[in-house]
């Protein structure tokens, strides 16, 4: 399967070039300066083509190509500071988690060993949500990406956190979604085993157009991380990462519009539950079935509305039509949140963030 699947990722590696998205790394110098501090910026994702399932655990190279958009649902900002020596640290809201903790550690053992460069790094991550609390919807992306622009703008300068591409590459060490999470707007991450490393990458913006969508926020205990395990053991497996290249080559191959993308998102959210069933996994609620029928039966009328969720039960609707989707949402007996595509990330810290992060780092 992995030879197979080989020659189906360098075939979407090298239309993603043939379309113009491809863009060569620039090789930024190390400018490292003790006791730095610097900012970073990210929006989390809502996918299409789905992701799950790692090829490469180290280096977060996923089995297959994935596609998503970005949301202004919440916002990660990041505050680094650089030490020659001493320890690395992660707050996240201002406390210790121990499972970003564990992500970060990792993905910052990854970054050293790619880029060659020494010391260590405080990180003070806030999310600010336009929900109380949900599951589902990318803030491991945002997260991810607002670390890596705050640290490459520390260790190579602030041109190189401009440079999305680059930002992406190291997003990834943290969480494959955050490959997404820095190109705003519609992109492709491309992943397939044995890709190099350097491209394995998020590129884009690969799709323009109109697009309206909301979100129904809902939340479960389930960790993503389980989910990637499961997923991967599952029989039907093979069959959805074989089918994800041709699926995700007929889009970058063709003059797709919106509403055949976020059809084929509905039809891959099913697919991606029918996984996680069959590892006896079940990651919708009673309101996450409820809004999925209502959905159904929308279109039924031949209304273009539809779907889209990914590990957790909060579902977006999308649509190309705004006045389609408010008619939706304004039937629903549950609040949505009305989302848009998001602004350019901000690459310099109020001194709100800047206080907030000294006074965590001399508890560190």
């Amino acid at each position: 399967m992995i030879t197979e699947i080989n020659s189906k990722g360098e075939h979407v590696l090298d239309l993603v070039k043939s379309k113009g998205f491809y863009k060569k790394l620039t090789n930024y110098e190390p400018e490292l300066s003790d006791g730095k501090v610097t900012y970073g910026e990210g929006y989390p994702i809502t996918a299409f083509e789905k992701f799950l399932g790692y090829y490469d655990k180290v280096m977060n190279i996923a089995h297959a190509p994935s596609i998503s958009m970005t949301t202004d649902f919440s916002l990660a900002k990041c505050v680094c500071k650089y030490s020659k020596k001493g320890r690395d640290v992660f707050f996240l809201d201002g406390e210790t988690n121990e499972t970003y903790t564990k992500r970060m550690e990792k993905a910052l053992t990854a970054f050293k060993s790619i880029t060659g460069i020494g010391g260590s790094f405080e990180l003070s991550i806030n999310r600010i949500k336009k929900y109380k609390k949900a599951k589902g919807l990318g803030e491991s992306a945002a997260v991810a990406s607002a670390a890596s622009r705050a640290i490459i703008s520390n260790v190579f300068g602030s041109e190189a956190s401009k440079d999305n591409s680059f930002v992406s590459r190291f997003a990834r060490l943290a969480s494959g979604s955050g490959t997404r999470s820095a190109i705003n707007g519609i992109s492709v991450w491309v992943s397939y085993p044995k890709i190099k490393e350097e491209d394995c990458r998020g590129y884009g913006p690969i799709l323009k157009g109109d697009l309206y969508f909301a979100t129904f926020p809902d939340f479960h205990n389930i960790k993503t991380m389980d989910a990637h395990g499961v997923a991967s053991s599952s029989p039907f497996y093979p069959i959805w990462i074989k089918d994800k290249f041709d699926r995700i080559a007929k889009i970058l191959n063709s003059d797709t519009n919106i509403e055949n993308l976020i059809k084929q998102g509905q039809e891959d959210t099913f697919y991606l539950r029918s996984l996680l069933i069959s590892g006896g996994i079940i990651v919708d609620t009673e309101k996450s079935v409820k809004l999925i029928n209502n959905v159904k039966e929308f279109q039924r009328d031949g209304r273009s509305v539809y779907l889209t969720a990914d590990t957790g039960p909060s579902i977006t609707v999308l649509s190309p039509s705004k006045k389609e989707l408010n008619n939706f949402v304004s039937q629903q007996s549950y609040i949505a949140i009305h989302g848009k595509r998001p602004p350019d990330v901000n690459y310099s810290m109020g001194k709100s963030e800047l206080k907030k992060a000294e006074e965590l780092f001399k508890q560190s």
